[in-house]
């Protein structure tokens, strides 16, 4: 697959109809390692897409508070209990 920007979106989206098709088991493992090289290519869109997103928001942070503190995204999740 040449290689081409894509909306994260688009990506993620490809990417689980390759796991749908692989977990499906009616691929030949030829076509399945195929899907497989796309699907790696397909999650690194997704992960520099990410990367450059949360970038921009900590951006946006420091811009609005003047201080900014680097709190890591699974401390600033509370879970229902």
């Amino acid at each position: 697959m040449p290689k081409k920007e894509l909306k994260f979106e688009q990506a993620l989206s490809l990417l689980t109809n390759i796991v749908e098709v692989i977990e499906d088991g009616d691929t030949t493992l030829d076509a399945a390692i195929k899907l497989y090289k796309e699907g790696l290519t397909l999650a690194q869109n997704c992960s520099d897409n990410l990367g450059h997103y949360e970038s921009e928001v900590q951006k946006l942070q420091r811009e609005a508070n003047e201080s900014f503190t680097l709190v890591p995204f699974d401390e600033g999740v509370k879970t229902h209990e």
